[in-house]
């Protein structure tokens, strides 16, 4: 079969694709899971758009919710859909907004300059992790450098803003990283769909 019918979105080097042999095995396991994740952080960041963000308590309770949210579906999908490839980068991604979460929702009355520069140190940070994993790693390189460079400029934005500017772009700056992840997810589960079809039609 040509190289092209099974390079998708995923790897010039589709043969030597870790996720190659696991899709062998449970193909629709894994690829069905990336991709559920994949719409729900789409699901999560039109859900922060379409309710903006409030002023006082109620700011670091959506704030909060929304980040916990996509902790335990990062973390849980980096141990188990994710496992064949980025499952560090993801719980690290996960862990990450947890802790954000947490300090959003117990001190909602914090204060807006303390919880828009929380956030944008989150993006930051996080943006700074993807971009170190994408240089190294040899999968999904070109997404995982994008979404990175992006994080951190949405997070430098929040960082060097004022509080008043900082919450009116609030949500949709969570939108904007929370949306751009789920489309990179939902193109590399339909990738590895068309990989593990690929894979089956040649056993």
């Amino acid at each position: 079969m040509p190289r092209e019918e099974l390079d998708p979105a995923l790897t010039p080097d589709v043969e030597k694709d870790p996720v190659v042999a696991a899709l062998a095995h449970a193909p629709g396991k894994i690829w069905g899971w990336i991709l559920a994740y994949g719409i729900f952080l789409l699901v999560l960041g039109l859900l922060i758009l379409t309710n903006p963000i409030a002023t006082g308590v109620a700011t670091g309770i959506i704030v909060g919710i929304t980040l916990l949210l996509y902790g335990v579906a990062a973390i849980a999908a980096g141990a188990t859909s994710m496992a064949h490839r980025g499952r560090w980068v993801e719980i690290a991604l996960g862990v990450l907004a947890l802790i954000a979460g947490l300090f959003a929702l117990f001190n909602p009355v914090v204060g807006a300059l303390s919880l828009v520069w929380a956030i944008g140190a989150w993006l930051g940070i996080a943006g700074v992790l993807q971009i170190a994993w994408a240089l190294k790693a040899s999968h999904d390189r070109g997404w995982r450098l994008f979404m990175g460079a992006l994080d951190l400029v949405l997070g430098l934005i929040l960082l060097f803003s004022s509080p008043a500017t900082g919450l009116a772009f609030l949500a949709v700056i969570l939108m904007i990283s929370f949306a751009v992840r789920g489309v990179f997810l939902i193109v590399l589960a339909l990738g590895m769909r068309k990989v593990g079809n690929a894979v089956r039609s040649r056993l």
